[in-house]
């Protein structure tokens, strides 16, 4: 590994310059499974990537800054009314760490250490946020994932998508899939096809592919703030601890004592393969479930409420994502969630509130 780190140094030097396309995710079914003694939780989940995407440029080459300055610059904007104040630019931002595991893996030297001087190797990368940020859409993933995508491929691809993938798992639990999500629809890991849907176990570093809905409209609803991830889990903790896990099961809509994620999984597999959408919605919707929605709804209340107006705007079903607040509606088709998004619009008065209209991928039956 030693020797092809030296032999890929060498070609860094000249500056190269790469986009990639960062996918948000939906959850459409999360189960706690519980807490881990490493302080992580064990969860069983259904994730399925949206064509809502952030812009990831990375650059790199030893020239590309002096000698002294940091190896990894990070720079974060936003589109038009997106606040991305929030998003740090240094190591506590997870596309700078992958960007720093992948380095380190290469053992390549980097500006600013000992090792570093003569070919040291420099990395820029500059996010244009779309997904709004703390949202539950996976976001800081899918920008990390796309750090490893694009890295790999200026790199001349040391490494396979399995690989990038492990790499992804050790700085964050989403990364693993938005990696997946890479594959020959694009240039990043030719020969692959991008994973679209998956089953997820363990802190969701374990993926079963699963068949993805087709061309099916999503619409989704961002309150306009962000919650805390690991602020939500510590008051499932809590929870559960003073009720001794017996209510872990109870979410709404769990009349049968199996995981959501699991027999949502189930029906994805299954699929109909003949009519396609309408089929799968009958059997997804009533499937879809978060054992986080509640735990935030307790201090967001407008997350139900939400929930309600886009029942109420014909969606055939509606969910929190992930940890929240974003919720969306599913709908049989893009053009239905774009009527609808018309529709929602006039119902909310909430300042900040996003109406994001958007679908899952159009995959070939």
């Amino acid at each position: 590994m030693r020797a092809r780190a030296r032999a890929l140094q060498g070609k860094a030097q000249a500056a190269q310059k790469l986009c990639v396309k960062a996918w948000a995710k939906v959850n459409l079914a999360l189960d706690i499974v519980g807490r881990r003694p490493d302080g992580y939780h064990d969860i069983e989940t259904v994730m399925h990537r949206i064509e809502l995407a952030d812009d990831v440029e990375v650059v790199m080459g030893g020239d590309s800054m002096t000698a002294g300055e940091p190896a990894i610059r990070v720079e974060v904007t936003g589109i038009a009314g997106m606040d991305v104040s929030s998003v740090p630019c240094g190591p506590g931002n997870i596309a700078f760490r992958a960007a720093e595991a992948f380095l380190g893996r290469l053992a390549l030297p980097r500006i600013g250490s000992k090792r570093g001087a003569g070919n040291a190797v420099s990395v820029s990368i500059r996010i244009r946020k779309r997904i709004p940020v703390g949202a539950g859409l996976g976001g800081g993933s899918a920008d990390a994932a796309a750090v490893l995508v694009a890295m790999n491929q200026l790199w001349e691809a040391p490494f396979n998508r399995e690989q990038l993938m492990a790499i992804g798992a050790s700085i964050g639990a989403d990364v693993p899939f938005c990696v997946a999500n890479h594959g020959s629809g694009g240039s990043e890991l030719q020969g692959l096809k991008p994973v679209h849907a998956a089953f997820a176990e363990g802190i969701g570093d374990r993926l079963t592919p699963l068949p993805g809905l087709r061309k099916v409209g999503l619409l989704l609803i961002n309150p306009g703030y962000a919650v805390s991830t690991s602020d939500t889990y510590a008051r499932w903790d809590a929870k559960h601890s003073r009720s001794g896990g017996r209510d872990r099961r109870m979410a709404p809509g769990r009349s049968s004592g199996r995981a959501s994620a699991r027999a949502l999984a189930g029906a994805l597999s299954e699929g109909d393969g003949h009519d396609g959408v309408s089929i799968d919605l009958r059997r997804i919707c009533p499937l879809m479930s978060n054992d986080l929605e509640l735990l935030v709804a307790e201090e967001h209340g407008q997350v139900l409420r939400l929930k309600r107006l886009l029942m109420q705007a014909g969606a055939a079903g509606a969910l929190m994502s992930g940890s929240g607040p974003t919720v969306f509606g599913v709908y049989d088709s893009p053009e239905r969630a774009e009527a609808a998004a018309v529709v929602f619009e006039s119902s909310v008065d909430d300042h900040g509130v996003r109406v994001i209209p958007t679908c899952t991928s159009a995959l070939e039956p």
